[in-house]
């Protein structure tokens, strides 16, 4: 199950943020993930679970994720938009020289942090 593979990287990048502000735990977190990134969801979620239960500083997050579509633009025509019909041809000419813009990418969005009142961010 490389969902938690996906997730402990996110936990090292959570980690390093939390230490940054000196947080006592994450709150909550998004990710975007895009629906060409080869996450099923619901292992995502059966793996949150383990990573939670192992990790104190998660102990008590809330992941949420959004499936991002993948948008493709023409090198032809210039059509910029959704993949529509799951072919690698452009959906408004058929040209076959397609850049992918946005789907492929799991990103981390919104960290929400419990950090005490007297922590000073770091200035290094």
């Amino acid at each position: 199950m490389h969902e938690l593979t996906i997730l402990q990287a996110i936990y090292l990048s959570l980690e390093r943020v939390a230490r940054q502000y000196g947080a006592r735990r994450v709150v909550s977190f998004k990710l975007e993930i895009g629906e060409m990134a080869n996450v099923v969801p619901e292992l995502l979620e059966d793996a949150f679970k383990v990573l939670k239960a192992a990790e104190p500083l998660l102990k008590d997050a809330r992941m949420e994720y959004e499936i991002v579509p993948l948008t493709l633009m023409c090198l032809e025509c210039g059509y910029t938009g959704p993949w529509r019909d799951r072919t690698v041809a452009c959906p408004e000419c058929g040209s076959a020289i397609v850049r992918v813009i946005d789907g492929e990418d799991i990103l981390l969005r919104d960290v929400e942090l419990d950090v005490p009142e007297d922590h000073e961010e770091d200035k290094g």
